[in-house]
């Protein structure tokens, strides 16, 4: 309003100081129509020409006016960064090693020879179950045995020679081979009469008592764990498995130790439980500390989208419309001396979100500067002053 007072006040003087041409006043009252519509052309023409004047005068007098005010912006220059989105899942601790060890024959539990809490090596004899008669029933058989190799051998001789029949040297030999595999059979019997550790470990708990009557596959004797290598799995929603895959990243934290791990999926289920729609999936985490127990829960980061040059805005810079739609002030530089620029608005396409940031697919560039403190303060086209 000033701008256009001015205007009218210096095309007034300019017309009164003109006393030898008639006043508008005249023309309006006495002129035709055509005088009329001459006069408002050179008004317009005279207008426009000292607006134009009047924006380079304010753009000399914006350059070396030292006191004036602008609202005082901070702003972030954007770059190019590495940015990895991860999707969070509960999960379960658990081993492969952990197992309860059950007789493979029935007998009386003969001898326990190990303790709870003993770390103890593959192979180790754990303890022993009463033979039964069993050994008996083998010395027996490798006595049938030798007498049948004797018997066999001979007859061998025997038929070589053409002596005897055929249907003796076939009796002989059907019965050496025959208790051959009865005596092999009876030596794994025997063999399982000792219990022994299948990989190395500590016994966690000695379940049965000596001289408990145990029934195979059904009466546990021991327990024995190895914690050196445990597993974490979880369940997640079959709408993660396009982005989920063998060897993806993977961070672990674990609440009640309040420990973190930096793992990779080792394993994923190829399954989808038709009563959670969801699949399986094993990160493998080295546990040499022994610090990690079988059924402790676990909080899983898996990472399901990765960009080496995706372009991050905090998510406190991102404003949005009444429609929803999202936009940043970016900064055009108008006077850099100065550090003088114009707050532009712009609409942007935003991305996946980590850590109060957001990647932005669409609307900005590396380089490009954006208002970060005072952004309420800002109007589209403002010009501001960077701090």
């Amino acid at each position: 309003m000033k701008k256009l007072f001015a205007l009218f006040s210096l095309l007034l003087f300019i017309q009164c100081g003109s006393s030898d041409k008639k006043t508008v006043a005249e023309i309006i009252s006495e002129g035709t129509l055509e005088e009329i519509q001459v006069l408002k052309t050179t008004h317009v023409k005279t207008i426009n020409q000292l607006k134009k004047e009047l924006d380079q005068l304010n753009e000399v007098i914006e350059s070396k006016d030292q006191t004036q005010k602008f609202a005082l912006v901070g702003s972030i220059e954007l770059k190019e960064e590495s940015f990895n989105h991860y999707v969070s899942f509960q999960g379960s601790i658990d081993s492969d090693k952990n197992i309860l060890i059950y007789p493979e024959i029935p007998g009386l539990l003969k001898h326990v020879h190990v303790k709870e809490g003993q770390k103890i090596k593959k192979g180790t004899l754990l303890a022993e179950i009463s033979d039964s008669g069993l050994i008996d029933q083998l010395e027996q058989l490798q006595l049938q045995l030798k007498l049948a190799k004797t018997t066999f051998k001979r007859q061998e001789a025997l038929w070589n020679q053409k002596i005897g029949s055929e249907i003796q040297f076939l009796q002989a030999q059907t019965n050496y081979f025959s208790l051959e595999k009865s005596v092999s059979q009876m030596k794994d019997q025997v063999a399982k009469i000792r219990i022994t550790a299948p990989f190395d470990g500590i016994i966690d708990h000695i379940v049965a008592d000596q001289g408990s009557n145990l029934a195979p596959g059904m009466t546990p004797v021991l327990r024995i764990v190895n914690l050196d290598q445990m597993k974490v799995t979880a369940e997640i929603p079959e709408i993660h498995i396009p982005n989920i895959k063998t060897n993806t990243s993977a961070k672990i934290y674990v609440p009640v130790i309040n420990a973190e791990y930096n793992e990779t999926v080792n394993s994923v289920g190829n399954f989808i439980n038709p009563n959670n729609r969801s699949f399986r999936v094993e990160i493998s985490i080295n546990n040499k500390n022994g610090t990690l127990k079988p059924n402790m829960t676990a909080e899983i980061e898996v990472n399901d989208y990765g960009n080496p040059n995706a372009i991050l805005v905090p998510i406190k810079n991102i404003l949005e419309n009444q429609d929803g739609a999202s936009y940043v002030y970016k900064l055009v530089p108008e006077n850099a001396s100065r550090n003088i620029y114009k707050a532009v608005k712009t609409f942007v396409k935003l991305g996946a979100t980590t850590d109060n940031k957001v990647e932005i697919l669409e609307g900005l560039e590396a380089g490009d500067r954006i208002v970060e403190d005072g952004i309420r303060l800002v109007k589209d086209q403002q010009l501001v002053k960077n701090i």
